[in-house]
């Protein structure tokens, strides 16, 4: 990042962004910050959604706080400083762990001392630390109509590129973070990518998504090691435990969504599997197969 403010992008609304703020925003709890980037909204007690509504991916991180310590799942795209927003919600410490390591979830990560993240048999995520995204990557997340929103004044988008960061932590299937009072537990989830996990809040009865599901456009193709039979199966994975949750928790676009909508993305996944749906072929050869509030894109 750079100390130099570059002009601001267009602010005339690109067509992903006429219709926000979206409609599951409107009762939720807003939080003021110093940060105009991010959009925060208190969801749950002491459960913070960060949301980039400005660029077009609408990532969302989340702020989950215990009595001792606190856990970042995620990063954004590392557009504005979100190390610095955790300090102004929380005074414990910070740690950060990664639903999986796609350009869009790991842009801040390299600023962070603590940082877990699944070791996947692939070497996904342990490549992607390692070598963080190239500025001719980075550089399709941001500029208008990418962007919808002024840049932070110390963010140069001729730099801007996405750092390796040091994984502190290599996790596997099952392990738990204790922040006191408060324990989220680790469930390997690939499908979207080898290296996706959810978190299990069985004591605030959430669980974190990643990007296994969100309302809107899902993506499940093979080039990034994604797989719909591995996508399907971890579906069946997180079901199996819908007891011990009540509100999934995506990482784009809406937080807080109904579980009732994993069953829904599910018996769509076994649609499509059986040759069902009725898909539309989109420009770069993918299908996408439309649901309503959600769509799988598969090629």
């Amino acid at each position: 990042m750079s100390e130099s403010k570059p002009s601001a992008p267009p602010l005339k609304p690109a067509d992903w962004a006429k219709n926000l703020p979206r409609p599951a925003y409107k009762n939720l709890e807003r939080v003021i910050t110093s940060e105009d980037w991010f959009s925060v909204y208190k969801t749950h007690e002491n459960t913070y959604t960060i949301y980039e509504d400005g660029q077009y991916e609408e990532a969302i991180s989340y702020l989950v706080i215990g009595r001792k310590s606190a856990l970042l799942l995620d990063a954004g795209n590392g557009i504005a400083d979100i190390r610095s927003l955790c300090r102004e919600l929380t005074d414990l410490p910070v740690a950060h762990a990664l639903t999986h390591s796609h350009i869009d979830h790991v842009g801040s990560s390299y600023l962070f001392d603590d940082i877990a993240a699944f070791d996947d048999a692939h070497g996904f995520a342990r490549r992607n630390a390692a070598l963080g995204f190239f500025h001719e990557k980075a550089k399709n997340y941001i500029g208008h109509p990418v962007v919808v929103k002024p840049y932070p004044a110390y963010f140069d988008p001729n730099t801007y590129c996405i750092p390796p960061y040091r994984v502190t932590r290599w996790l596997k299937d099952g392990d738990r973070f204790d922040l006191g009072g408060r324990t989220l537990e680790v469930i390997h989830t690939p499908g979207h990518s080898p290296d996706s996990i959810c978190f299990l809040d069985a004591t605030a009865r959430l669980l974190f998504l990643g990007d296994i599901f969100y309302t809107g456009s899902i993506y499940a193709w093979a080039d990034d090691g994604a797989n719909i039979d591995r996508m399907a199966a971890s579906y069946e994975k997180v079901l199996a435990r819908s007891s011990e949750y009540d509100t999934v928790m995506p990482s784009h676009n809406e937080p807080a969504i109904e579980k009732e909508m994993l069953e829904k993305a599910y018996a769509a996944f076994v649609e499509i599997k059986n040759g069902g749906g009725n898909p539309v072929v989109l420009s770069n050869g993918k299908k996408k197969y439309d649901y309503g509030r959600f769509a799988f894109v598969i090629g």
